[in-house]
């Protein structure tokens, strides 16, 4: 299985690049996921990111002509966001189904959210979805941690994804490299 630590902007503040930078160490894809900023900051980050990791795997939520711009691996979308066509990039796919998941095309998804996770708004858990039968590359979100990734073994997943849990990651490194 594959870690995919997501390097969300707002949430982390100033903290941001010191988090990717150590969550580098044990994730296999970061995934910048900066929203809500002027393209101009957006580049700036980006390049920031790319300066500080320049050979690490890395896509860019939502933004397929700054990923390019700025020599991120790829671009991860949603519903909002989707295109179909993004050339030189690897296309995520943040969706919350599995009938959403079989409606895209894309290269990866994440299914979300899988365990309770706290958020501003109220979170229905999809629970642990089996996705083996899918033959899909899926990354589970949401809620993940060192107490529950277990539970995903043998359900099909290429690996897992999360916001928080960039403090266990090396503990989850070593859990799922028992899978």
């Amino acid at each position: 299985m594959k870690i995919i630590q997501v390097i969300d902007y707002q949430t982390f503040g100033e903290s941001w690049l010191d988090i990717a930078v150590m969550s580098a160490r044990y994730a296999d894809r970061l995934w910048f996921r900066i929203k809500n900023v002027s393209d101009d900051l957006m580049i700036k980050e980006c390049g920031r990111l790319r300066k500080a990791l320049p050979e690490m795997d890395i896509v860019l939520s939502g933004k397929p002509v700054i990923a390019v711009m700025c020599g991120m691996t790829g671009a991860h979308l949603n519903r909002d966001t989707y295109v179909m066509e993004i050339p030189k990039l690897l296309r995520g796919y943040s969706a919350h189904s599995v009938e959403e998941i079989l409606s895209v095309q894309a290269d990866y998804y994440t299914l979300s959210p899988i365990f309770m996770t706290k958020k501003d708004y109220e979170v229905k858990p999809l629970g642990v979805v089996d996705v083996s039968g899918l033959h899909r590359e899926i990354y589970a979100l949401g809620g993940i941690n060192s107490s529950n990734v277990l539970e995903l073994r043998g359900m099909g997943y290429a690996g897992v994804a999360g916001i928080g849990f960039y403090k266990e990651l090396k503990e989850i490194r070593e859990i799922i490299s028992s899978f």
